[in-house]
Formats: structure tokens, sequence, C-alpha cells
């Protein structure tokens, strides 16, 4: 007979957040979804540079690049913890 452990049960800290999903709602600025929920903004300002918020409205930085702000925005959405994400 073998005798098994049970399983332990995964929480949310354990799961992986989705990726977000970026539309343009208008020239220069873009909202994410992850999962169905915001995840934030990146807007282009004045003098062309990507200023990035997270799901609260929490300056993230800028960049130079959408593709850059858009990785920055998701190796923190990645690394915050689940508890701060915000339903919208």
């Amino acid at each position: 007979m073998t005798i098994a452990a049970p399983r332990p049960t995964e929480g949310p800290a354990d799961r992986a957040r989705p990726a977000v999903a970026w539309t343009s709602i208008q020239a220069g600025l873009w909202v994410g979804n992850a999962g169905g929920e915001f995840a934030g903004m990146i807007e282009r300002n004045s003098t062309g540079e990507y200023f990035i918020t997270d799901n609260r409205a929490h300056p993230l930085g800028t960049c130079q690049t959408l593709d850059e702000a858009k990785a920055r925005h998701q190796r923190q959405f990645q690394s915050a913890p689940a508890q701060s994400q915000a339903k919208i």
C-alpha cells in the first residue's frame, strides 16, 4: 500500500497572472486588460515619452517606446502581489 501526501492547495499567489492585452482607446492612450480586469494605462506625453501607470493609477515610470512601456508594465504587473489588483 502506498501512502500519498495530499497535494497542497493552489492559492492565488501560486498562479501566474495573465498577460496584459492593450487597447488603444484614443490617439496616444492605451488601456491594459488582464483576465477581464483593468491592469493599467500607458499615455504618450507631449515630449513623446510613454508614461505608465498600474491598475491603481500609481506611476510606474516612462519609456522611450510603446514596446518598452508594455514590457516594463508587464514585468512590474507580474511581480506585484495579487491582492493589489483592482476590479473595475
